[in-house]
């Protein structure tokens, strides 16, 4: 972008702006006033802007083209998904990736956007990888005949991204599954949790954008245009695939979780077991020399020269009684719960 355009952008919060020819190709634009290259031969815009700037938020509440609504969406916090229309003037909220130049992060934000026949405005308060990944496409030379067109490539880029994430999230199930069979149970252990989060947060993605889109394709006529609906539902039926694939992976984390917890709970009943087990055993044995072990007169064997081997056999002659009598009750159990 030059430097001019760029200061006159940055005046109004503006984040960048191209203008699409007849034949689709982008270019900057490159005027003070972004809609002053609005002209009758079939171009149009698509801005971008900063939603945190108060100097865009100014710039937005002076553009007459936009009616209360799309303002309303534009400027508020509302976090809920919705497309509306008033007036020929469509606009919207919906969920999308944040874009964390420094590392890799899927944290959700949100797209705001209006649009028109010939603009198409879009607005953040965070960076958006559906946004930045579609900006590139049009400066390597991606043509666009329309706004809707531009709209429906900003959320094919958004799919794209969780489609890849959907993609890494089962190669990563496969992963934590072959670390199970292989008996790598607490490597599992400590990666199914974010494995898991991983998941619901892609699922909740999946749902609210796959919800919106389907509800924007059964729109009567008389509320969107057809154009709109036929877009979303093209829209729809990519995304429902990849929820698909994410419900799935969800699924199956979450059988990995109680796989490797169901393998936890018994290797600590195990281990409870031969606690309870040995502790059973000894525990005659524990009387036994507790009672030759008493400094009171009386005790047998006490002036005899055999006397400590005579205890001695006694406390292991105990100790391997109690153990028969498990081994025989233990038995007994297996055959009636067979």
């Amino acid at each position: 972008m030059p430097a001019l355009l760029r200061d006159e952008c940055e005046a109004r919060g503006m984040v960048f702006a191209f203008r699409f020819a007849r034949d689709g190709a982008g270019a900057p634009a490159d005027m003070a006033n972004p809609l002053s290259a609005l002209t009758a031969d079939g171009s149009f815009l698509w801005i971008h802007v900063h939603l945190t700037d108060g100097r865009c938020r100014k710039w937005l509440s002076e553009q007459d083209w936009l009616t209360d609504e799309a303002r309303e969406i534009l400027l508020s916090h509302d976090i809920h998904d919705r497309i509306e229309t008033e007036d020929n003037v469509l606009a919207g909220v919906f969920v999308d990736a944040k874009m964390d130049f420094d590392d890799d992060e899927e944290e959700m934000a949100e797209l705001r956007f209006a649009m028109t026949d010939r603009i198409l405005l879009t607005g953040r308060r965070r960076a958006l990888r559906s946004i930045e990944n579609t900006r590139i496409a049009i400066e390597r030379g991606k043509p666009m005949e329309s706004p809707l067109e531009l709209l429906e490539e900003i959320v094919d880029r958004e799919s794209d991204f969780v489609a890849k994430a959907a993609s890494d999230l089962g190669h990563e199930v496969d992963s934590i599954e072959d670390k199970i069979m292989a008996g790598y149970v607490a490597e599992a252990r400590s990666l199914t949790p974010g494995l898991r989060r991983r998941a619901i947060k892609l699922h909740r993605q999946m749902s609210r954008l796959l919800v919106l889109f389907r509800r924007v394709e059964r729109a009567p006529a008389s509320r969107l245009p057809q154009d709109l609906r036929d877009a979303a539902g093209r829209i729809a039926q990519r995304l429902e695939f990849i929820y698909q694939e994410v419900h799935t992976s969800q699924d199956r984390a979450r059988l990995l979780q109680d796989e490797v917890s169901s393998f936890l709970a018994n290797e600590t009943n195990r281990q409870l077991y031969i606690l309870s087990l040995l502790t059973a055993l000894f525990l005659p044995a524990t009387l036994v020399t507790g009672l030759f072990g008493m400094n009171v007169k009386g005790i047998p064997f006490a002036e005899e020269d055999a006397g400590f081997w005579t205890a001695l056999l006694l406390t292991g002659a105990a100790a391997s009684l109690t153990y028969l009598v498990l081994r025989l009750a233990m038995q007994w159990q297996h055959r009636r719960g067979m």
